[in-house]
């Protein structure tokens, strides 16, 4: 009896070092699709005195979603855990539109508004890679990235024009699939959480760090759906 345990796990042991072993050591992974901002509304104070109408509800929408870009490299341990640098950009662009508003006294006045946000992130990383079956062809990987943010911030309103430009730290977390086509061509879906705050801001290009109130303190919080490429070596 003895006999055959031990044979059972020399067996499972011998399994586990082949699959360990079959992990790539190193992943360069570039992927780009949609982030969805969390925080977006006008202050109440602003914001209500908008006539919520189509073109209010399109650029409410437009500040909501924005396209994003990341290349992430990492190497790959055998026992799953890796280390590696995460780079992602990040826009949200709401091209210039007209809105009424609640002038008073049952009157309307006509705003013509625009803004562009970009967004980088440059960050070390840790992440996490695991085979979801036997044939090396599904691997999940899962990571944690903290690092510097970067915020350039250009909008106007009417013909007044101003651009603010702001740093911190920020954090992401990821999940994702991948498909091996070949041994070293994978593709995947991945999702993720991204946070991070604009405290202190340079307006207009000046020099001299501003610091925010907290209700007008850009929150760049969001949630990420992406398609993405894997090299594996």
């Amino acid at each position: 009896m003895k006999l055959k345990i031990l044979t059972v796990l020399c067996v499972l042991s011998s399994i586990l070092s082949v699959n360990a072993q079959e992990l790539p050591n190193v992943r360069i992974n570039i992927t780009g699709g949609y982030s969805r901002f969390l925080v977006t509304d006008l202050n109440s104070e602003i914001g209500d005195k908008f006539i919520r109408d189509d073109a209010f509800r399109k650029v409410d929408r437009q500040g909501k979603w924005g396209l994003n870009v990341e290349g992430n490299v990492h190497y790959i341990f055998n026992n799953g855990l890796a280390l590696g640098a995460k780079y992602r950009y990040m826009m949200v662009d709401v091209p210039k539109t007209d809105l009424l508003y609640d002038a008073g006294q049952d009157h309307y006045g006509v705003v013509s508004l625009s803004e562009n946000n970009d967004i980088m992130f440059i960050a070390p990383s840790l992440m996490y890679a695991h085979w979801l079956d036997r044939n090396g062809k599904l691997l999940a990987t899962g990571a944690l990235s903290a690092g510097y943010v970067h915020l350039e911030s250009k909008g106007s309103v009417d013909a007044t024009t101003a651009m603010f430009s702001g740093n911190n730290v920020g954090f992401q977390a990821d999940l994702g699939v991948d498909y091996f086509l070949t041994k070293n061509i994978s593709v995947g879906i991945s999702t993720g959480y991204f946070y991070s705050k604009i405290k202190e801001v340079k307006v207009n290009l000046s020099e001299v760090k501003t610091k925010l109130p907290e209700d007008a303190q850009p929150n760049l919080s969001n949630i990420k759906l992406n398609l993405s490429l894997s090299l594996n070596f």
